[in-house]
């Protein structure tokens, strides 16, 4: 079962590029805008934070990072520079694989850690429920 990828940042993003008409072949991911933190979850994560659902074109969520195959390195790839376009805008972002059923169950992160975009564009096993990323910059 795969998790929903969730992008927090303190300022709001420009994501029109990637909500592409779903007919468009040029595409990897897709980045839709949720708002302000609402949910009791989102709060006890996000609690200032634009938030961002982020997914692979090819299996409409965060699975379709994962492997090694041409779709899932072209989706990392495309993700790899949304963030690095993002953090030329906002010094904070913060990526979190949400449980499933995120929004009111009082979920935590199970593990925290830094990642860059260089790291996604290698990262064959993808993203694991509950892990919660500083977005880095990298020189």
């Amino acid at each position: 079962m795969c998790h929903p990828l969730i992008l927090g940042s303190v300022e709001p993003l420009p994501t029109s590029q990637y909500v592409p008409a779903y007919e468009a072949d040029d595409w990897h991911i897709y980045v839709r805008s949720i708002g302000k933190a609402q949910s009791l979850d989102a709060q006890a994560i996000f609690s200032t934070r634009d938030l961002y659902y982020i997914f692979a074109r090819h299996t409409g969520d965060a699975c379709g990072f994962w492997g090694n195959y041409d779709d899932a390195q072209d989706a990392r790839e495309e993700l790899s520079v949304f963030l690095e376009r993002s953090l030329e805008l906002v010094a904070d972002l913060q990526l979190y694989v949400a449980e499933t059923y995120f929004g009111n169950l009082g979920v935590i992160p199970k593990k925290f850690d830094f990642i860059g975009p260089s790291d996604i564009r290698t990262w064959f096993p993808g993203f694991l429920e509950g892990e919660f990323f500083q977005v880095i910059r990298e020189e």
